[in-house]
């Protein structure tokens, strides 16, 4: 990743060098501005990347493709030039996105005069169309690329580990970024050869056999030949050899027969004993990803975890015993499972290692979680959350005493005093209240299981460092408080008005409606939540100042969105597109029958999608279209 923005960056300099002098003598102003954009937005799709959202940044990055592509075409040798850093910065993304699984348009070499050509492999001595076919000897789609499959598979052809591929002929032939591996004709120089024999490669997997080297040794010092299509992918070229396919693993539902359960019983074992190497960690170990189950499931550089129906044929039960070869799990220095929490995994492997939560892309933590709090009664988990709780305050307040208090549905904790942290919860109580008819909230019951805590800070300081300590995160500085849910925290923290320079009682109705709508069970997105808290606020008191300022800023804000839905899909600075959210909230209220029933869908357990458009009759972004006229044509003039 550093890499990457690291060439975005030489991308700029570039830019810089040359819009200097005669240099830039042909590139147009309206050309200068575009490439400025493009940069722009590489540095935003390294952002999104960084935040694990690589989906939106694999979108970012196509975007931005065609743009370049558009710009480059027809262009002279000196607009070209002044693209070579946003290309190469283009080619990292796309290595690094595509070991995320995103699949990406493929990347077209600029050329000038004429359209972008798509890549083909340049270096000296590699052709990219073989035309002299082998009449003897060995075969490349017969008798090479069925072994490449199999030994090398997960690294290099599901996905460029090393920024290597083998997914084509033509890809296995450039090499890597360090140089090539296949110097035709020379069997003894050739580095993929090298590493077998050292046996570096293939990490993990299998061992090439004594015959499979020959066939290797045997093929390149014919010439390494291929008569086909050069780019064509290896898994359909091979023929179908038994034992030599790739494994891929599908998610299967459980049918709630099983003894053992992902959600409940193994998803916490992974949690205990795979954070830092395997969980939490930028690079995961062996890239082997167990943040989500379906990232699980994609195995890493050792292959498939696991195989479905076969404890002892799981590479991840072999190595939580010891049995696999290389470390035993889980490594550095930790406690080896007990046989009693292996048996659980072995139990869940022959049951078909099904998956029983709501979301196979969710966070592992956010499966356990919510399996965990499903179990737990409403006292039992406000009594965990209240733990929770004080050591967040430890955390973010260390040294600090604050008092804390109890109502029905609150836990308040601060150092505001006692008499106004008192005051504080009987107001939240009434806004509570306030809420029931705006959000249709159901009487007698909790408002949200566990109870809510309700941070309160006397500073802008000490609210920003809680911010720092607990979330890992720099606050907007427009923020006055806000409002967390994901299963595990339930929270509001907020900064109470000194004067009358804002409403406390909006402030705690938005963090309040957002809290809740955001426990939903059909699992809101943050954008949904977050507007339809400050839509909350705004009907508590239309007055506030804050309230005021959003209606103020909507319209030119709407009218700056390069697309309706910039504000959904993570495009806008985060104030920004909570602005809007809030604006498009009001906008599916006004209309109380369709957003009912949208919020009982929520409360039933239907994903918001679903719920969404069965209440809206179009996606969230289809309808933001037509909110976002009536949004921007009050923008001032």
């Amino acid at each position: 990743m550093r890499n990457w923005l690291r060439a975005a960056a030489l991308a700029m300099l570039v830019s810089g060098v040359l819009t200097s002098g005669q240099a830039t003598a042909q590139v147009s102003t309206a050309q200068k501005r575009e490439i400025a954009a493009l940069e722009n937005a590489i540095r935003g799709a390294g952002r999104l990347y960084v935040s694990k959202k690589y989906a939106e940044s694999g979108e970012a990055v196509a975007e931005i493709q065609s743009r370049l592509e558009k710009l480059s075409a027809g262009g002279d040798e000196q607009l070209l030039k002044q693209l070579e850093g946003l290309q190469n910065s283009l080619k990292k993304a796309h290595a690094l996105l595509e070991l995320e699984g995103v699949s990406l348009p493929p990347l077209k070499e600029l050329a000038a005069g004429g359209e972008p050509k798509p890549t083909t492999p340049t270096t000296p001595g590699t052709p990219a169309t073989p035309t002299t076919p082998p009449t003897e000897g060995i075969l490349f789609d017969q008798h090479v690329a069925p072994i490449l499959l199999a030994r090398c598979g997960n690294c290099h052809i599901r996905r460029s580990s090393g920024m290597f591929s083998m997914a084509n002929y033509a890809e296995l032939m450039r090499g890597p970024a360090a140089g090539k591996v296949v110097f035709a004709g020379d069997d003894k120089g050739s580095r993929i050869i090298e590493v077998i024999e050292e046996g570096d490669m293939p990490r993990g997997g299998g061992k090439v056999s004594a015959q499979e080297l020959a066939t290797l040794k045997k093929w390149i010092a014919e010439g390494a030949k291929f008569t086909g299509d050069a780019n064509a992918a290896l898994a359909t070229i091979a023929p179908a050899t038994p034992g030599m396919e790739m494994v891929r693993l599908e998610v299967k539902k459980a049918t709630g027969k099983e003894t053992v359960s992902f959600a409940d019983d193994v998803a916490p074992l992974l949690i205990a004993n795979c954070y830092g190497c395997h969980l939490d960690g930028m690079r995961p170990s062996g890239r082997f990803d167990m943040d989500s189950f379906a990232r699980m499931l994609r195995g890493g550089d050792s292959g498939a975890p696991l195989v479905p129906g076969k404890p002892a044929d799981s590479l991840i039960v072999q190595k939580l015993k010891g049995t696999a070869g290389g470390d035993r799990m889980p490594a550095g220095g930790r406690d080896p499972l007990s046989d009693a929490d292996i048996a659980v995994i072995e139990k869940w492997i022959q049951e078909g290692a099904s998956f029983d939560g709501p979301d196979p892309a969710q966070n592992i933590r956010q499966v356990a979680a919510l399996a965990k709090a499903k179990r737990l009664t409403h006292d039992e988990l406000a009594a965990e959350r209240a733990e929770q709780s004080a050591e967040y305050w430890k955390l973010g307040m260390p040294g600090i005493d604050g008092d804390s208090l109890e109502t029905e549905n609150f836990l308040l904790m601060g150092n505001i005093g006692e008499a106004k942290l008192a005051a504080f919860g009987k107001q939240a109580e009434e806004v509570r209240a306030k809420l029931e008819p705006v959000l249709r909230i159901p009487g007698g019951q909790p408002l949200i299981k566990g109870r809510m805590t309700l941070y309160f800070f006397p500073q802008r300081y000490d609210y920003s460092e809680f911010g720092k300590m607990v979330e890992k995160r720099q606050l907007p500085t427009p923020w006055r408080g806000h409002w967390r849910y994901n299963v595990i925290d339930a929270y509001g923290a907020l900064i109470p008005p000194r004067t009358d320079e804002y409403s406390a009682e909006a402030l705690l109705a938005q963090q309040i409606a957002g809290t809740y709508v955001g426990s939903l069970e059909g699992m809101p997105p943050r954008w949904f939540a977050e507007g339809v808290a400050r839509a909350a606020a705004a009907k508590i008191d239309a007055e506030d100042k804050r309230v005021v300022e959003w209606d103020q800023q909507v319209a030119d804000l709407a009218a700056s969105q390069n697309k309706p839905e910039d504000f959904i899909t993570g495009k806008l600075p985060a104030e920004n597109a909570d602005i809007l959210s809030y604006s498009y909230a009001k906008f599916l209220m006004s209309d109380a029958g369709r957003f009912n029933r949208l919020l009982q869908s929520l409360r039933n357990g239907d994903a918001f999608d679903k719920a969404f458009s069965a209440s809206y009759g179009g996606t969230p972004e289809q309808v933001a279209a037509a909110w976002v006229r009536t949004a921007a044509s009050g923008r001032r003039r």
